[in-house]
């Protein structure tokens, strides 16, 4: 697992309209007591309500290593927590992250406000779902999840990772087409416990001169914490080489494995990955 993989450049971002639409199964976790514990403050902007249309509404759903939904802001209008929610991954990808031990990270989007930064401190215990810190707005300033204040407020979500599940037992089945002169898709089934998905690369002509030399023979990590079933890879190996892929679930309570149990596995490949310096692994 990493909690930086994949992370958006600001410099790199440019405005664009945001259209908001949801469906049921974009329903929000926040505030399962109904107690109204759904409430951030905007030092410059008010009141920031993380289950705006009540429950089962477009309010923000955390999971293990997903963020999705919207925040409504008094002043500012709808806050866009992933561009699933705008149809935009494609051409503008951007969203908040959870890295599944707590901390929240990425951007979100307010088309009234600009981009929105949660990798400045935005944290949710794992003992009780309760958000705190501060988000960054660009044009908005300090946004804070609790406090106990002059403006009391706290946003609850009925996520928890207390005691943390055991990671992952079985490895993915995984299956590869090739989508382009360059590209190589790969698809896995999902697996018990799994509620996201690691995938390394790494160079086959390496495991042809020692097949237990993981450590060196792993390239990078192509997808960390992936909450759906596939991924892409876009590049050519150098002439006369060849790439495998590997695939392994994980939770909130760990990772599982690389290995494939079968009798053609030589020796345990995660100990190799995890010292190659290139798996998708917590720093």
């Amino acid at each position: 697992m990493s909690t930086r993989n994949g992370s958006l450049s600001i410099g790199l971002l440019t405005a664009f309209t945001l259209t908001v639409s949801w469906s049921p199964l974009q329903a929000e976790n926040i505030d399962p007591l109904d107690n109204g514990s759904q409430y951030a403050w905007g030092e410059n902007v008010g009141w920031i309500n993380a289950e705006p249309a009540g429950n089962g509404g477009p309010g923000m759903q955390l999971g293990d290593f997903h963020v999705s939904g919207w925040l409504w802001g008094e002043n500012i209008g709808w806050i866009s927590l992933t561009c699933e929610n705008t149809g935009s991954c494609e051409s503008m990808p951007y969203g908040v992250r959870h890295d599944g031990t707590g901390a929240l990270f990425g951007m979100a989007w307010a088309e009234n406000a600009g981009w929105i930064d949660f990798g400045t401190g935005v944290f949710v215990d794992p003992s009780t779902g309760e958000l705190s810190g501060y988000a960054w707005g660009e044009n908005i300033g300090w946004i804070s999840f609790r406090s106990n204040g002059a403006n009391p407020h706290v946003v609850t979500t009925s996520w928890i990772c207390d005691p943390p599940p055991p990671g992952p037992i079985d490895p993915p089945h995984l299956m590869l087409s090739k989508a382009g002169p360059t590209v190589a898709e790969l698809f896995w089934d999902p697996i018990p416990g799994a509620t996201g998905y690691d995938a390394v690369i790494g160079e086959l002509h390496a495991l042809r001169n020692d097949p237990n030399r993981f450590a060196t023979a792993t390239l990078g990590c192509i997808g960390d914490n992936m909450t759906g079933i596939a991924a892409a890879f876009d590049g050519n190996p150098p002439p006369g080489d060849g790439f495998w892929f590997l695939v392994r679930g994980a939770n909130c309570g760990g990772v599982g494995t690389y290995d494939s149990f079968g009798p053609g596995l030589a020796a345990p490949r995660d100990p190799d990955i995890a010292v190659s310096t290139a798996d998708c692994i917590v720093p």
